[in-house]
């Protein structure tokens, strides 16, 4: 191989490709970061066992997230919005309130199939969720509300739930902040119609 005959100091250069670390940082590159940019915590991995509540943020997780996207929205005036998805029962019985239990999951894990890896979920009631969605519109998050809800209903009319859905959604806008959105959302899910 021919060697350069300049004094002049090298920028760049190949470690030795002896070293045990050289191998380890190179599989390190190919199989990604350990952490997701964005998110704090390990990459998620598939649910164990099916447990669709196993890739649910922490309600403290969600709220740190939310704080920083509400801080970035202010500062870069970026879009964001949130989304609301509560189940309850369609009848006032013991049964009914206990398929809310049962559908719980199944939601979970329609509403995590229905957004982006970056879309943040938690569970804030039996079968109430919330979710955060950066660099998204309150009329993209009408769309996805809107997807999300109607693949819900398929499959709650066919094992004849007790339950019907409400949704809200809303997004932040030009004089509005998302502490507003998620305001407005909540009002919307307590006093609005049932899907």
């Amino acid at each position: 191989m021919p060697v350069s005959d300049s004094t002049r100091a090298r920028r760049f250069s190949l470690p030795d490709l002896a070293d045990e670390r050289v191998d380890e940082a190179i599989s390190t590159f190919l199989t990604g970061p350990e952490q997701r940019r964005g998110r704090p915590g390990p990459l998620a991995s598939p649910p164990p066992g099916g447990n669709p509540f196993a890739a649910l943020e922490t309600r403290i997780a969600w709220q740190e997230a939310f704080r920083r996207e509400t801080a970035r929205g202010v500062r870069y005036r970026r879009p964001s919005a949130v989304m609301i998805i509560a189940g309850e029962p369609t009848v006032d019985s013991p049964e009914a309130a206990r398929w809310l239990g049962r559908v719980a999951a199944p939601i979970a894990h329609v509403v995590q199939r229905g957004i982006r890896e970056t879309d943040l979920v938690t569970r804030t009631g039996d079968a109430r969720f919330q979710v955060l969605l950066p660099e998204t519109t309150g009329r993209e998050a009408t769309h996805i509300a809107t997807r999300v809800i109607a693949d819900c209903e398929v499959w709650l009319r066919a094992v004849q739930a007790p339950v019907r859905l409400r949704v809200a959604s809303s997004g932040t806008t030009a004089h509005t902040t998302l502490e507003v959105a998620l305001e407005r959302a909540l009002d919307a899910i307590e006093t609005g119609p049932a899907a």
